[in-house]
């Protein structure tokens, strides 16, 4: 069983080195292009890991308008179920700085367009949040973890960053929760064991933003996201709703 969890792995390390520089390149003249291949890149893995995605919406969703999507995050493999979950849209993801370090994916990650945000900058955190505002308004969607990182899987929704909120409110484009269930039986956070499953992915409605409190937004989402199971135990009081840093 290790062994296979370990060729699975080893299967998406080396589809990442090989469909990486290609994206970068094909991003250098068209970025829409290379996320197409990264929707291929995605669907590849979890084919190949066994992995089924089954999506859930909860209200129809316009592919040509922006929009702020917001999960939750327990696996790596949250971020392929995602992508496999909203194929026609354009999606770019906001991720901390830390993740450039990552060998390969963190450079490609730069280099095609998402949102790389220092949160030990705040000035250059929140110029890089304006940057995917006007990025919003050429019809590209984007993609947030509130969290910030993944949760253990006994453990409840972390506190949200509070970026994503301030970004949808700035830029004006509706807030969509999504939650998550099952990526962590199939790779738990911080393990190596990857097994095959099914990984659920609930899309809810589309939440206006227009003169709506960020402490409001912070706790629908957080609402949408319990009551679909995002988190695997009971809630604790209010620490979810304290806003953190960008």
């Amino acid at each position: 069983m290790l062994l296979l969890s370990i060729l699975k792995l080893l299967f998406v390390a080396i589809n990442t080195l090989v469909t990486a520089p290609i994206v970068v390149v094909v991003a250098w003249r068209d970025e829409r292009a290379a996320y197409r291949i990264c929707r291929v890149w995605a669907r590849l893995n979890l084919l190949v890991c066994g992995v089924r995605v089954r999506t859930r919406r909860l209200a129809p969703l316009d592919p040509a308008k922006p929009h702020v999507f917001m999960s939750n995050h327990r696996s790596q493999f949250d971020i392929l179920a995602l992508v496999a979950a909203l194929p026609e849209f354009q999606l770019r993801w906001v991720a901390k700085k830390e993740l450039e370090r990552v060998p390969v994916f963190g450079w490609a990650l730069r280099h095609t367009g998402h949102i790389i945000i220092d949160r030990s900058d705040r000035e250059q955190a929140v110029a890089t949040l304006n940057a995917a505002a006007a990025k919003m308004a050429t019809g590209i969607s984007v993609m947030i973890f509130p969290e910030g990182t993944r949760a253990l899987p006994d453990e409840d929704l972390l506190p949200f960053k509070k970026g994503g909120f301030m970004l949808a409110l700035d830029a004006g484009f509706p807030i969509v929760p999504i939650a998550v269930r099952g990526s962590a039986d199939v790779l738990p956070s911080h393990s190596w064991r990857a097994r095959s499953g099914t990984i659920d992915v609930v899309v809810g409605p589309p939440i206006p933003v227009q003169g709506a409190d960020r402490d409001a937004l912070m706790q629908a989402v957080a609402a949408f996201m319990r009551e679909h199971g995002a988190a695997d135990v009971a809630p604790r009081g209010e620490r979810l709703v304290r806003a953190e840093a960008v």
